[in-house]
């Protein structure tokens, strides 16, 4: 009895390490943690820049598929972040997980968009949708406690034949929640800023 006491203690321990313990390691992605987000990056001229982040930990078992335009941009995963450059005016990104979120935006030249990869529980799987970093917003808040633990994510050639591989349910998902009309989120242009909101002075 004493036996199967101290076993149930030790599984009882793994099992709190498991779920407290992100997941750092993937075949499908690399955590690069010699590049660190950059804050002296600017777009480059008639270009706008905006940030994707994930700094939260939690769900970091779930690999989000971010796409722009219909393009696909890479795996997003906590702790990470995944710049994209293009012109302005307006676009739509989506994140891909088990449901969809979208964020329909209007960028302008010459500005730095945050916006946050956000994940939260749902009654029986983890969801996941856009929140943009604007002032006083808890989404700003969390990117700037967390700006400097950030690092980009690449997503490695097992990574895209898994997504291509996956492309018809990713799409069949996407196409689901698009026609709910859950999970939109907006960017405005004037939502932008000339310098990382977290630098000196702002």
């Amino acid at each position: 009895m004493r036996r199967i006491g101290v076993l149930v203690a030790l599984l009882a321990v793994v099992a709190l390490v498991l779920v407290a313990a992100p997941a750092v390691a993937s075949d499908k992605y690399v955590k690069n943690d010699d590049k660190p987000l950059d804050d002296a990056r600017r777009p480059a001229p008639g270009k706008a820049l905006v940030y994707f982040a994930r700094p939260q930990l939690m769900g970091a078992a779930v690999k989000v598929k971010l796409y722009a335009d219909g393009e696909f941009l890479g795996i997003m995963t906590s702790e990470g972040y995944i710049p994209w450059e293009g012109d302005p005016g307006k676009h739509e990104f989506v994140a891909a997980a088990e449901n969809a979120g979208f964020l329909v935006a209007e960028l302008a030249a010459g500005k730095i968009y945050y916006v946050q990869v956000a994940i939260h529980m749902g009654a029986m799987k983890a969801r996941t949708h856009f929140e943009v970093a604007r002032p006083g917003s808890e989404a700003l808040e969390e990117v700037s406690g967390k700006h400097d633990q950030l690092r980009l994510i690449t997503t490695t050639a097992d990574g895209l034949a898994w997504v291509s591989e996956e492309k018809a349910d990713i799409d069949k998902t996407i196409a689901k929640f698009r026609a709910k009309g859950e999970e939109f989120e907006t960017l405005k242009a004037e939502e932008g800023w000339d310098a990382p909101p977290w630098a000196p002075g702002k």
